[in-house]
């Protein structure tokens, strides 16, 4: 039955081209494709049909049998437009089409699955194509201003709060206004606390609720867990300790309770998926709203030249996060500094790829602090592009024991801030003070006058 309803609304679709291209042509050849075409004779009609459209040329029953280069498919469009009345409903079928072809594709990639001799890569790249086909991303929206201004109003007049990541910095969240679809790198020279700063940013975010995917190509699983348990924010067991088995009861117990907690905390580690595929489908199928990829460089992806390949990284991962509304955190090295130098890394720097400096929509560069009267282990976390806000730079205490990165609050940032409180006050101040003059010169109001007393008020 579905079959012959496919069949039957291929038909019609072409039949009501034939009948009136005008009101048809528009809407089906910009929301239908050839796939959508199960019978081989009506694909040919349909892509010949479109060849026409393209070149601005009309089409009719003559035209289009001309186009497909043979006279057999006269009788074809002839069937088609007998069976088609009208040409009225033409939306609804263009819709069956694409339904049921999508039903036969999704049928095509679960076969694949479960044959004897796919391998597990095979598996999971019909898998990535079972989640495209599902969600419709061959879906192209066309809208004009009043619609895009309608949705922007709809937007404001919604209560529910915006969907930014809180990244547990105060001075990064009020920067920063990061989104579903977007693209964020995070970039350091070996050996600075990129992986730490990214494992933090990521249990940080699961703990709001997200679910997060840190994929690992680089690090070990021991390696990842004995870093989180280090973490303040999990269990605040000292590095060093873990790494010597040389742990104190409150040690254990504070390992026992984070291990209680980890179930209210949607993060998942992921290690040995290093394609873009890999990770493509298993974000798909964790249902993954954020994913950290450490490193960007390490993917496993076609190519000749190391620019090439990880220019095509970056845009696989840009493009991932759009269709799929996932924020993407790539991890990136960068080109270290001349032995000596004391110039702090730019975006220019991102290693092997000037692509990722341009498909990124947040970069965020972690360096050692150069300023001598710096605390031991400052860093600088500069955020050196923004598309949605302001760049700056935030100094951040690093703890190696813990692994931990907190914003650190310099002299000079507590002067700077005690000024602003102080300004504050003083506006606030300026503000009362001419409010009461403004009262003072307001002129006084008249007494009501009692009648009996005959008094004029003038």
């Amino acid at each position: 039955m579905a079959l012959t309803a496919w069949t039957e609304a291929q038909r019609a679709v072409i039949g009501s081209l034939m009948l009136d291209p005008d009101l048809v042509s528009g809407e089906l050849f910009q929301n239908a494709q050839s796939a959508h075409f199960g019978d081989p004779a009506l694909r040919h009609i349909f892509e010949a049909a479109r060849e026409l459209w393209e070149a601005n040329k009309p089409i009719d029953p003559v035209t289009v049998a001309a186009a497909c280069g043979s006279e057999d498919y006269s009788k074809t469009i002839a069937e088609a437009m007998k069976a088609t009345p009208t040409a009225v409903n033409y939306r609804a079928w263009i819709e069956i089409c694409r339904s049921r072809s999508r039903i036969a594709a999704l049928q095509t990639e679960a076969m694949k699955i479960v044959s004897a001799e796919v391998t597990e890569d095979g598996a999971m790249a019909a898998y990535e194509r079972m989640g495209e086909l599902l969600r419709g991303t061959e879906d192209v929206e066309d809208l004009s201003l009043t619609e895009l201004i309608g949705d922007y109003l709809d937007r404001m007049r919604n209560d529910t709060p915006p969907d930014y990541l809180s990244w547990g910095m105060e001075k990064l969240d009020k920067v920063l206004a990061v989104s579903p679809g977007k693209f964020v790198i995070i970039a350091a020279d070996s050996s600075v606390g990129k992986t730490a700063l990214a494992l933090q940013f990521a249990y940080h975010i699961a703990k709001t609720g997200k679910r997060v995917g840190f994929f690992s190509i680089e690090t070990d699983k021991e390696s990842i867990t004995d870093r989180l348990m280090a973490e303040r924010q999990l269990a605040g067991i000292p590095l060093p300790s873990t790494k010597a088995k040389n742990l104190t009861e409150d040690d254990l117990l504070r390992a026992g309770d984070a291990g209680m907690r980890s179930d209210r905390v949607p993060l998942r580690i992921l290690r040995k998926a290093d394609t873009l595929q890999a990770i493509r489908a298993r974000t798909l199928m964790r249902k993954f709203e954020v994913i950290f990829v450490d490193y960007v460089q390490l993917i496993d992806a076609p190519g000749q030249e190391r620019w090439d390949i990880v220019t095509g990284i970056s845009m696989s991962l840009h493009r991932m996060a759009q269709q799929l509304g996932v924020t993407v955190v790539g991890l990136s090295q960068i080109t270290p500094a001349a032995k000596g130098s004391k110039q702090a890394p730019t975006k220019d720097d991102l290693r092997e790829s000037r692509q990722l400096k341009q498909d990124a929509d947040v970069i965020m560069i972690l360096s050692p602090s150069t300023d001598e009267e710096d605390p031991e282990n400052t860093r600088i976390l500069d955020v050196a592009k923004n598309k949605d806000g302001r760049c700056g730079k935030i100094k951040l205490r690093f703890e190696p024991q813990h692994m931990t990165f907190t914003e650190l609050i310099t002299l000079s940032g507590m002067r700077a801030e005690g000024q602003a409180i102080k300004n504050q006050r003083i506006s606030e101040g300026k503000k009362a003070i001419r409010k009461d003059n403004a009262k003072a010169a307001q002129p006084p109001k008249l007494e009501e006058i009692d009648d009996d007393d005959e008094v004029i008020p003038f």
